[in-house]
């Protein structure tokens, strides 16, 4: 350290990190070099004091420096202790994070919801959506003489033709017959377009078995004998 004007040279020896130490403070005070920054100290203490022999107050000027770093150097540090505790938290929290992630993945590949069944339709249910059921269309492996006496206790409209047996839902037999009575066309394209499929279907079938027929002079559909 040294002074303009022919003053006296005032050397200090430090170690590196109390250099860095002062190089911070004297940018952070605004000044540009530690040596600019170490004479301004030295002059503050040297008018506290009121003295001008720079041997004499060497000793305090040193622990008054000294002082200064501990003082700063205590205040890093601590910051230094917190920061590095927060990262071990975050390191922490991470590792906590990655071992929930791996044990929901885990956890859902091992157990997975079964899927829901649709709740079966009984017999009369289905016969509601497909309006009529013919006895001849229906697989193997139902029981016939079974389902035919459950429609019948369910309140369906079970038709005994020559070759087979027919459930209709009573609603739509109403539905049918009042349409087929209404209805003035022997031509097939009409009887179709009025009635719909399911009501074509058992058009067909009633009047193959002569259980219906067109009559000319009223022009009018008739059962043969009244069917409930």
């Amino acid at each position: 350290m040294t002074e303009d004007r022919g003053g006296r040279e005032l050397r200090v020896r430090v170690s590196e990190e109390t250099y860095k130490s002062l190089e911070s403070l004297a940018k952070r005070e605004g000044f540009s070099s530690v040596e600019d920054y170490l004479v301004h100290l030295v002059h503050t203490l040297a008018r506290e004091k009121g003295l001008e022999d720079f041997e004499r107050i060497k000793p305090k000027i040193e622990r008054f420096i000294q002082d200064e770093i501990n003082k700063r150097m205590t205040a890093l540090e601590t910051i230094r202790r917190q920061v590095v505790e927060i990262y071990e938290k975050i390191e922490s929290l991470e590792e906590r994070l990655k071992a929930i992630e791996e044990t929901v993945k885990e956890s859902s590949k091992l157990v997975e919801r079964p899927r829901e069944a649709p709740p079966r339709k009984t017999g009369i249910e289905r016969l509601r959506e497909e309006k009529v059921v013919f006895e001849s269309r229906l697989p193997a492996r139902v029981q016939r003489d079974r389902l035919f006496a459950y429609f019948e206790r369910e309140g369906a409209v079970v038709l005994k033709l020559s070759k087979e047996r027919v459930a209709v839902d009573p609603e739509f037999w109403k539905e049918f017959k009042s349409k087929l009575e209404s209805l003035s066309s022997p031509r097939e394209e009409d009887i179709q377009q009025v009635l719909g499929s399911p009501g074509f279907e058992l058009w067909k079938a009633l009047y193959a078995d002569n259980l219906i027929y067109y009559d000319p002079r009223s022009k009018r559909w008739r059962f043969v004998q009244e069917v409930r």
